[in-house]
């Protein structure tokens, strides 16, 4: 598989950007990555941690974005990440999309969205917080819906809305 070569869009002065799927040894920097993207929520982190990274490299579907004007095989040069894997019931369940700090605004989680749904086969479902409504509209806007709402969904205070993108042709 050839990685995408991804220019700015609208005029960005961003560097272009290459999403690839992570290589295993890039778990260290993924999970490097997470502890730093999640820091502006204001609920205590809760790291998903090397380990589990190491695993979902290996066995999900996990793109990563890099510089694509200086590509190197350094892992360190990870600046956006996805996790996406299936579902005991045939659908695919979107974990995660980050961008390191300094880089977000320039599209790339929009990019490494575009990237994972590019790769689904059956319904694609992801939880977002209904205040986020920045986020809803972004999800709207790649095709998902809301399925469900559910209250008290990771901790009593922390509601979601069940969110699905149905691929064409699925």
């Amino acid at each position: 598989m050839h990685p995408e070569r991804l220019k700015p869009e609208n005029g960005s002065t961003n560097m272009p950007v290459e999403i690839t799927p992570a290589a295993t040894s890039d778990f260290l920097a993924i999970a490097a990555l997470d502890r730093v993207a999640w820091r502006h929520t204001g609920e205590p982190f809760i790291a998903d941690g090397e380990h589990v990274w190491r695993v979902w490299c290996e066995y999900a579907i996990v793109l990563v974005a890099r510089n694509a004007d200086e590509p190197t095989d350094d892992t360190a040069d990870v600046i956006g990440a996805t996790v996406m894997f299936p579902t005991v019931e045939r659908e695919w369940f979107l974990h995660k999309i980050m961008v390191h700090p300094e880089r977000r605004g320039g599209g790339i989680g929009s990019k490494l969205m575009r990237a994972a749904l590019d790769r689904a086969d059956a319904p694609v479902l992801l939880t977002v917080d209904p205040a986020n409504v920045a986020a809803m509209q972004l999800y709207q806007s790649f095709g998902f819906a809301v399925r469900q709402h559910v209250e008290g969904y990771y901790r009593p205070h922390e509601h979601r809305n069940v969110m699905v993108y149905v691929p064409p042709g699925s």
